[in-house]
C-alpha cells in the first residue's frame, strides 16, 4: 500500500504535485511519472472543501454528458491519473479500465480502488499510440488532460480515441468564454500578467475535431460563463 506524506497543511502553490512549465507537455510526460507526485496529487487538488466541490461539478458535467451517449457499457478512462473518475464511472455502471502513462499513478489508483466492482483492469500506455485494438471500447473518457498538449498533438491523440472507440468520445477542453480569460485579457491588456493562458474558441474545438474525424455532438459547461471547462462529446464524422 502506498502512503501519502501530505500531514496536518493545506494545499499550496508549493505542493509536490504542482508541475508549473505550462505547455511543456514532454515535461509533464516526466513530471507525473514521479512517486511523490502520485502520493501528492489528490491531496493537491481534491485537499478542501472548495476543491472537491469543484471536483464535484465536474462530475456533474461529466454525467451530463454521458446522459447525451447511447449503448455505452465498456469505458476507458484516459488518462486516469489517480482514479479520480474510474471509480464513479463503474459505480454508475460501466465497465472501465484506467490507462495512464505514469505507473505511479496507476499504482494509487489501484490502492484506491481495489475493491471498486466494474474496474476491469489498468493499462499504462501513451495517448498517441494506445495498444489497444480498433474499437475496444465504447466510449474514451478524456479530463483534464488536453490543456496540457499543443493542438497538432492534441488532434493526434483525439484520432486515436476514435479509433479505440466504437462510437463516442466524452473529453474536457478550456475554451475563452468565460470570466477567467476575459480577466486574463485585461490584466495582459494593462501589462499586469505575462503568463500565457492558451483557451480555444468554438471554432478551434471545431476544427480539431474535423481534423481527427470526429464531429462535436453537444457540449456541456462544467459552469456557464464563471468556468473555462466544457465537457464536449464528440463521435465520428460521417
Amino acid at each position: 500500500m502506498l502512503k501519502s506524506s501530505v500531514s496536518g497543511r493545506r494545499p499550496s502553490r508549493s505542493d509536490v504535485s504542482r508541475p508549473g512549465r505550462p505547455g511543456d507537455y514532454a515535461f509533464k510526460k516526466r513530471f507525473y511519472r514521479d512517486e511523490a507526485v502520485a502520493l501528492d496529487y489528490d491531496f493537491h487538488r481534491f485537499g478542501t472543501g472548495r476543491l472537491a466541490g469543484r471536483n464535484a461539478r465536474k462530475w456533474r458535467a461529466i454525467l451530463s454528458a454521458l446522459e447525451l451517449t447511447r449503448e455505452v457499457r465498456t469505458v476507458l478512462d484516459l488518462p486516469c491519473g489517480t482514479g479520480r473518475f474510474t471509480g464513479h464511472l463503474a459505480a454508475r455502471g460501466y465497465e472501465v479500465v484506467g490507462s495512464d502513462i505514469s505507473v505511479e499513478m496507476i499504482r494509487v489508483a489501484r490502492d484506491k480502488l481495489a475493491a471498486a466492482p466494474g474496474v476491469l483492469g489498468y493499462l499504462q500506455a501513451d495517448a498517441e499510440a494506445l495498444p489497444l485494438r480498433t474499437g475496444s471500447v465504447d466510449c474514451v473518457v478524456c479530463i483534464r488532460f488536453m490543456f496540457h498538449v499543443d493542438p497538432p498533438t492534441r488532434v493526434r491523440m483525439l484520432r486515436e480515441m476514435r479509433r479505440v472507440s466504437r462510437r463516442w468520445l466524452v473529453v474536457d477542453y478550456r475554451h475563452r468564454y468565460s470570466a477567467r480569460y476575459l480577466l486574463w485579457r485585461l490584466k495582459r491588456a494593462l501589462g499586469l500578467s505575462r503568463a500565457d493562458l492558451p483557451r480555444v474558441s468554438r471554432d478551434q474545438l471545431e476544427q480539431e475535431f474535423h481534423d481527427a474525424g470526429l464531429a462535436v455532438v453537444d457540449i456541456v459547461p462544467v459552469v456557464r460563463f464563471f468556468s473555462d471547462k466544457w465537457i464536449v462529446v464528440g463521435e465520428p464524422a460521417e
